[in-house]
């Protein structure tokens, strides 16, 4: 029968073999990334290599809030609602168009207790597609944080993206975001707390397919908003997910005061128990920072030793 101290020696064992393994993944990652970096002007390159050093020495500032007019511009965009409850209002008349109305001021509302962030950066991940290499990019990240004993749902967006996308592209990006949040939330209430990356890309291609139906995208919107992702993750900094998430916290931390209205204290015994666990994450933010500042020197690294390497045989 194995003793307390046998369970937390097994559990330090797990997690050092996790932090070689995410350590030798966000090396083998930078590869590919300093690739994109070098076909960059080299004044571009020194400012996302300025932007890294900057949110090395102070995480939280890769973060900062939308202005109130952007805020509002999100909640108008989501409680528009979809082009096909449109269509059917003029169909079914009066009490179809109240119907779509009380929709829509729901959708709305369902920002109202988000706090929505924006970061110059790009988020990348594990990949969970098989058309993916090493990983996967994103522009836009939903997360739920337990912050001095309140929870916080959290919506952070590539600032480039915020400003580009049309209004049919961010409505999509909203409706799979808060989609594939509600799917995680009732897995969590399950207790899976672990999933393999091919359910995770089967949950967020589920989630991408139901925020289609939802908003009513057309395909051509849909491909132009890929391109506009992948253009933005070849000229932004690019950061992993997991840096960005401790970001997030920190900045809802330092800056408390300004987001507690959005927060609040756990409505049952699972949210309970999720406060316990919540501790577990933030022991992972110094890792987190420390293996950012490693892939920052690792991609720095790889991007001029081939500068130097193309002067010295031209």
């Amino acid at each position: 029968m194995e003793g307390i101290g046998d369970l937390e020696e097994r559990e330090e064992l797990r997690r050092r073999q996790f932090e070689r393994e995410y350590l030798a993944w966000l090396k083998f990652s930078a590869r590919e990334i300093a690739e994109s970096l070098r076909r960059l002007s080299a004044e571009r390159r020194e400012e996302i290599f300025a932007f890294y050093e900057m949110v090395l020495r102070e995480p939280e500032k890769m973060h900062s809030p939308l202005s109130s007019d952007e805020r509002k511009r999100l909640e108008r965009i989501l409680s528009s609602g979809a082009r096909g409850e449109h269509a059917s209002v003029s169909a079914s008349g009066a009490s179809g168009a109240s119907g779509a109305s009380e929709r829509a001021v729901k959708a709305g509302e369902r920002l109202r207790s988000v706090v929505l962030l924006k970061t110059p950066a790009v988020v990348f991940a594990h990949a969970i597609f098989p058309t993916s290499s090493l990983f996967d990019v994103g522009v836009a990240m939903h997360r739920r944080f337990f912050v001095r004993g309140r929870w916080f749902a959290v919506i952070s967006l590539n600032a480039s993206y915020l400003e580009i996308a049309s209004d049919a592209m961010l409505r999509y990006m909203l409706e799979h975001e808060l989609i594939q949040g509600e799917m995680y939330e009732e897995l969590a209430r399950m207790n899976v707390r672990h999933l393999s990356p091919e359910l995770k890309g089967a949950y967020h291609e589920a989630a991408r397919i139901e925020a289609i139906r939802r908003t009513g995208i057309s395909e051509e919107e849909v491909r132009s908003e890929e391109e506009l992702i992948r253009e933005l993750s070849l000229k932004a900094p690019i950061v992993p997910t997991a840096f960005a998430s401790s970001s997030i916290y920190l900045h809802i931390l330092r800056n408390y005061e300004a987001f507690e209205k959005f927060g609040w204290e756990s409505r049952d015994e699972i949210e309970r128990e999720w406060e316990r666990n919540s501790l577990e994450f933030a022991s992972w933010i110094d890792f987190s920072v420390h293996s950012f500042g490693v892939f920052v020197s690792e991609l720095k690294r790889l991007v001029r030793s081939a500068g130097e390497f193309a002067v010295e045989f031209v």
